[in-house]
């Protein structure tokens, strides 16, 4: 298990979780997760999964920069 290198999707979405923590302290933990959900959910058809995670975070980063943090 590497930050730099996940093996999987899954690993990368943990840490993507983790990052968000860091980097957003007031942010729960079920929120990050939450958010990180919505946003997987739009890529679900998605064949070549390669990217998801990239995309996943650049969608949950503008959200929590636009102030829109709540999960619906």
């Amino acid at each position: 298990m590497s930050h730099t290198n996940p093996e999987n999707e899954f690993e990368a979405l943990v840490y993507l979780a983790e990052r968000l923590g860091h980097r957003f302290p007031f942010l729960a933990e079920e929120e990050a997760f939450a958010l990180i959900a919505e946003e997987l959910e739009a890529f679900d058809a998605v064949r070549l999964r390669t990217y998801v995670p990239v995309l996943v975070e650049r969608n949950v980063m503008r959200r929590l920069r636009a102030g829109s943090s709540t999960a619906a």
